[in-house]
């Protein structure tokens, strides 16, 4: 009888340590390293998931320019405001997690204002915000557990590493 209370005490303890080790509070938490012609342009430590839910990283130095596009219709005419974003930014979205696959959607835009110019007729003229430099959207990124992985960024001047922690906290 007593070796049964004693198994049973086992059972029970193993039971519950078990059940608490999964029910500790977790975290997916990422290192950003972003390179341009070899020197760090940005890097940053994110919480990207945890027991919260999901989180987006965003860092962005820049402007909003301002422009406007006239369209003619048989109806009216119209003048249409609208922005673009100039500088460098880097956003990184999580697309799926689980506790051990994790895929990220990553865009990096690192642009220059080069100036404005009108185009169309004198009854109808349109601003073109005029930029150069990089631009990439939607650049598809998965890890396996904890890893570091290098996103192709299709521009040898450009580097991103990325490096995933899974962590229980």
């Amino acid at each position: 009888m007593k070796f049964a209370i004693k198994t049973l005490f086992a059972s029970a303890l193993a039971t519950s340590l078990i059940a608490s080790a999964h029910a500790a509070p977790w975290a997916q938490t990422l290192e950003v390293t972003w390179y341009k012609d070899g020197k760090v342009i940005d890097s940053g430590r994110h919480i990207i998931a945890d027991a919260s839910g999901v989180s987006t990283y965003l860092h962005r130095s820049g402007q909003e320019v301002g422009y406007a596009t006239c369209t003619v219709t048989p109806q009216q005419t119209k003048l249409t405001a609208s922005s673009v974003f100039v500088g460098r930014s880097l956003l990184i979205k999580p697309v799926a997690i689980d506790l051990d696959n994790v895929r990220l959607s990553v865009s990096a835009i690192d642009t220059v204002l080069d100036g404005k110019h009108k185009a169309g007729t004198a009854s109808c003229t349109s601003e073109v915000v005029d930029v150069h430099g990089y631009s990439a959207n939607d650049l598809a990124v998965q890890f396996t557990g904890a890893q570091t992985v290098e996103v192709p960024m299709n521009d040898p001047h450009y580097r991103l590493v990325l490096s995933l922690h899974p962590e229980t906290m």
